[in-house]
């Protein structure tokens, strides 16, 4: 897996890395070039504990340069990055409305996503006003589209 800064970033500030990925993601950095005391002290734990990472995590994050961001920004990263593979590998977008709704209750209902977020919610109110599961599905693809090409 590439390291990439903007999406670890985003994980990162989500609580979506634990401490036993990593070493794995040093390991990463320093395929991508990236070097520091820092990054190998990461590479090197085995096993580590989250107050092992947290010792690290600072210095580490400033070696491979990554930036602390805050959670709403994390939470709508991850939720265009969701949409765009939704939409590229042709997923069903009607199976992952939980996980934009999750985004966005954690990030605190930041209204970039706010339509994705509701998305769960307006599945079960088109169902009770007769909405075709189809129609659904349709106006759930209009939404990702809007979220997946607005600027990051």
């Amino acid at each position: 897996m590439p390291f990439e800064p903007h999406t670890i970033e985003a994980k990162l500030a989500l609580s979506k890395i634990g401490p036993n990925e990593m070493p794995t993601l040093a390991w990463e950095a320093l395929e991508a070039g990236l070097d520091g005391p820092r990054i190998r002290r990461m590479a090197a734990l085995t096993d580590p504990s989250g107050w092992e990472v947290d010792q690290i995590l600072p210095a580490f994050m400033a070696e491979a340069g990554l930036s602390v961001i805050p959670l709403q920004e994390a939470a709508v990263r991850i939720a265009r990055q969701i949409a765009r593979q939704i939409l590229s590998e042709k997923l069903d977008p009607l199976e992952h409305t939980k996980d934009f709704e999750s985004l966005w209750i954690q990030a605190g209902y930041p209204k970039e996503i706010g339509e994705a977020g509701m998305l769960d919610d307006q599945k079960y109110v088109a169902e009770c006003m007769g909405q075709t599961e189809a129609e659904f599905r349709e106006y759930a693809k209009n939404v990702l589209l809007a979220l997946a090409k607005a600027p990051n």
